[in-house]
């Protein structure tokens, strides 16, 4: 099996990872209903099921379509840079219908979001050159191409039992910080639901382990797109100015494939 067609199938087990990993946590919810004394009707449980699904897959496509930006500092991009991004996407992809946002910090690397945002660093804009800003480009559009944003925008909705977990036990210790017998009291009060979220919390540490690898091979798929696309010397010297230690094995990989 060639690198490509290796790529593609890691890419269908990180979609039926999220997918089993969101039924999952619907699942767990359903049955600790249960066993507490939730009386539900069958139709009440398969539309709690396709709630879910449809707020972790489209939650952040949502958030999109809205117009909101995927966190602080970022913001449109002024006539003649929009101009030079939408110039270097078309010659990587013609008709593709691409939302630029501008990142001030120049310290935080280039992204994307959702289904259609490409999020580029006004750093990235004065440094990069049209070769190397074509690359970082292709290599964002392979992600948005392949949903790769929204399954990880899936996987971060369906970790909030999780985070719920965490955040309990960081007001015990916070309690304990304070008072003994206030973190006591406090633990005392928050053991159901601690109990309760356990399971979740087990879920998510397993399931993060497993997708930490599918992510990176997410990344030397879209390092490939990028090649196809004409992008990868491009990608490549960018990779090699901005960062070299960091950026080692995706620069081997790209050296490989040039």
């Amino acid at each position: 099996m060639d690198n490509a067609k290796w790529l593609g199938v890691c890419r269908w087990v990180h979609i039926l990872l999220v997918v089993g990993y969101v039924l999952v946590t619907i699942m767990i919810v359903i049955v600790l209903l249960v066993v507490f004394g939730v009386r539900m009707a069958n139709w009440v449980r398969w539309m709690m099921v396709v709630g879910w699904f449809g707020v972790c897959f489209g939650g952040v496509v949502l958030l999109e379509w809205l117009g909101l930006s995927p966190g602080q500092g970022c913001r449109r991009p002024i006539s003649s840079e929009e101009e030079r991004l939408s110039e270097s996407l078309g010659k990587i992809w013609k008709g593709a219908e691409v939302r630029f946002l501008i990142r001030n910090d120049a310290n935080r690397p280039d992204g994307s979001f959702g289904y259609r945002t490409i999020i580029i660093t006004s750093g990235t804009l004065v440094l990069a050159s049209d070769e190397e800003l074509r690359g970082i480009l292709a290599h964002e559009l392979g992600h948005l191409r392949d949903g790769d944003r929204i399954l990880e925008a899936a996987s971060l909705y369906s970790g909030l039992f999780a985070l719920g977990f965490r955040l309990c036990c960081r007001l015990i210790r916070l309690g304990f910080r304070l008072n003994r017998a206030g973190g006591l009291l406090l633990g005392a009060f928050l053991s159901p639901i601690l109990l309760s979220l356990l399971f979740f919390f087990c879920i998510d540490s397993v399931f993060r382990g497993l997708e930490w690898g599918l992510v990176k091979l997410g990344d030397a798929r879209q390092d490939s797109f990028a090649f196809r696309a004409g992008c990868g010397n491009g990608l490549r010297t960018w990779l090699i100015r901005s960062g070299l230690s960091a950026n080692v094995s995706r620069i081997r990989r790209l050296e490989k494939m040039v």
